[in-house]
């Protein structure tokens, strides 16, 4: 049996391998959910207890659960239908004892799961994170030199995955302190994508263009792409939160717990500038 208590899923993503390291670097000992332990320890640069979980196959869940106190919960990233491959995995760790769960909180059903089970809990709220200019934009930033999004005028306080994942591994470090918090995690700074496209410009030393496509223009192009249609979909509702100004308020979560400014876009850019050029 696994000498850790904690269970990191996604433990390789965008939150969870930012996590995974500051776990390591405080010396909290984990086990790391991942299909592919080898490639894990490669992203890590070292070796930590790991367990198969692949979202999709809840008969592995029991024996990925086994011994563990604390979940650190993330669920599958531009998959349509993450919701519901969630909910086994909450139940399974429900019925095995898991007795607090730290979840990037993403869908209210799986939120009130968790609140009705009686389990410490505390929820992670972020919006739009700066790394899906890496998933969703990469050949659009270095290829056509543009930003292909339908946000229209919409503002962000766009947040680096990496500030998200060392709050998280301040919540399971000091788990009391934040028991039934949800917590609000933002860039310092709201704004659309004429601006982000500015930054891109400046960082990386040639004109990037935000486009600003309607919904029916996104889609045709994404059809072209080859992009499913509840995959569009999917895109085109998450984007739109954008558009209509729902995730436009910032915070001082980051600030409040880690002491610290969040990180700015340009300092994002920066430090992934190889990605786009």
């Amino acid at each position: 049996m696994s000498n850790s208590k904690i269970l990191v899923t996604a433990s390789t993503g965008n939150i969870g391998l930012p996590l995974s390291k500051a776990l390591y670097k405080k010396e909290i000992p984990f086990t790391a959910a991942t299909r592919d332990s080898k490639k894990a320890f490669e992203k890590f640069g070292f070796e930590t207890e790991t367990a198969y979980l692949d979202f999709k196959d809840p008969g592995g869940f029991s024996e990925a659960l086994k011994g563990i106190e604390t979940l650190f919960l993330c669920g599958p990233s531009a998959t349509p239908g993450a919701e519901k491959l969630l909910v086994p995995l909450v139940e399974k760790a429900i019925d095995q004892g898991v007795e607090n769960f730290v979840f990037i909180a993403s869908y209210p059903n799986i939120m009130s799961m968790i609140e009705n089970s009686g389990k410490a809990y505390t929820f992670l709220r972020a919006n739009f994170f700066m790394q899906n200019f890496e998933l969703y934009q990469i050949e659009d930033i270095r290829d056509k030199h543009q930003i292909f999004l339908p946000t229209g005028k919409g503002q962000a306080p766009f947040i680096d995955t990496h500030d998200i994942g060392a709050v998280a591994a301040e919540v399971i470090e000091h788990a009391p302190e934040f028991n039934k918090e949800t917590l609000y995690l933002t860039g310092s700074v709201a704004m659309d994508l004429h601006e982000a496209a500015r930054i891109f410009s400046d960082v990386l030393g040639r004109e990037i263009t935000y486009t600003n496509p309607d919904d029916e223009t996104y889609r045709k192009e994404m059809e072209q792409r080859g992009f499913s249609k509840p995959y569009i979909d999917a895109m085109i509702a998450v984007f739109g939160k954008i558009k209509t100004g729902q995730v436009a308020q910032t915070s001082d979560g980051i600030e409040q717990i880690l002491g610290r400014k969040p990180t700015p876009l340009r300092d994002y850019i920066e430090r992934n500038k190889s990605v786009f050029v």
